[in-house]
């Protein structure tokens, strides 16, 4: 691994050389900004906040300043990139922010998942807890296994005692139904917002039957990872977008301006406005 540090939109950044996220950092000095503005809107400053998946911590950061009144809790399992996470939240000053490395999902244990020297070039940052590195193509480099902690987000809040939970942010490569499964009771007494990744067509429908069970209504939201206007104003284009659903609960006075999530065919079929 290979690391370098670069000032970006919200603040400085440890990243990785031929890590593709990082790589787009250096490039616009952002990461899916038009997610962060997203959630400018609907995190409350003193809010409490999960997010699974925080990889090395371009959401976290920003997430981090938005409830800097509240509370940030960042699980990433990977060894290496929680401490470029970590890295990322000391260097910004976010003492609201902790940072767990475990995985999470719908049973508490220890599991083996893969680890390696992160200096081939790869997205890293679709790292599955079942799948390793190979999520999206063969990885093709040498891989160990190393052991590490599964939480449901359940276990985790009551040990700690937290009483308020606002927005949960899942981004865990086609485990999402089972951090879910894990969580239901305290989305049962917390009524958080859900935003949780759905950027393929296998298991979408799943996904989106399993947060309308839960009394949720999912609307698309559609970002590009490069804009116009973006810190760097950096004008080559790279494209590039992410799938995700902000699941509101019924009865909630939170009326998003986007489309009902019925099927990944409308992302597909370009249906959806892309932010």
């Amino acid at each position: 691994m290979r690391t370098y540090t670069k000032e970006c939109r919200h603040g400085k950044f440890l990243l990785i050389h031929g890590d593709m996220i990082s790589e787009f950092v250096n490039l616009y000095g952002e990461w899916c900004e038009g997610e962060v503005e997203l959630f400018q809107q609907i995190i409350p400053p003193d809010g409490v906040v999960i997010e699974v998946g925080s990889n090395i911590g371009m959401h976290a950061v920003p997430i981090a300043r938005i409830c800097s009144q509240g509370t940030l809790i960042s699980f990433e399992p990977q060894r290496n990139i929680f401490q470029i996470l970590c890295a990322n939240l000391a260097m910004n000053s976010l003492t609201n922010a902790h940072a767990v490395r475990a995985a999470v999902g719908d049973a508490c244990g220890l599991i083996d998942i893969q680890s390696s020297r992160y200096d081939a070039a790869w997205n890293y940052g679709a790292f599955s807890v079942d799948k390793g590195f190979s999520t999206e193509n063969p990885f093709g480099e040498e891989v160990h296994t190393e052991k590490v902690n599964v939480f449901t987000l359940d276990h985790y809040l009551e040990e700690y005692d937290f009483r308020r939970v606002d927005f949960i942010k899942i981004d865990a490569e086609g485990y999402e139904k089972n951090v879910l499964r894990g969580a239901g009771k305290t989305i049962k007494e917390h009524r958080p917002i859900l935003f949780i990744e759905n950027n393929k067509e296998t298991g979408s429908a799943d996904l989106l039957g399993a947060v309308r069970n839960l009394g949720y209504k999912p609307y698309w939201f559609v970002s590009t990872r490069c804009r116009e206007n973006n810190f760097n104003q950096a004008t080559w284009h790279i494209d590039g977008i992410d799938s995700n659903i902000i699941c509101i609960p019924d009865g909630s006075a939170v009326r998003p301006d986007l489309s009902e999530a019925v099927s990944f065919s409308e992302v597909e079929n370009g249906q959806v406005r892309i932010y």
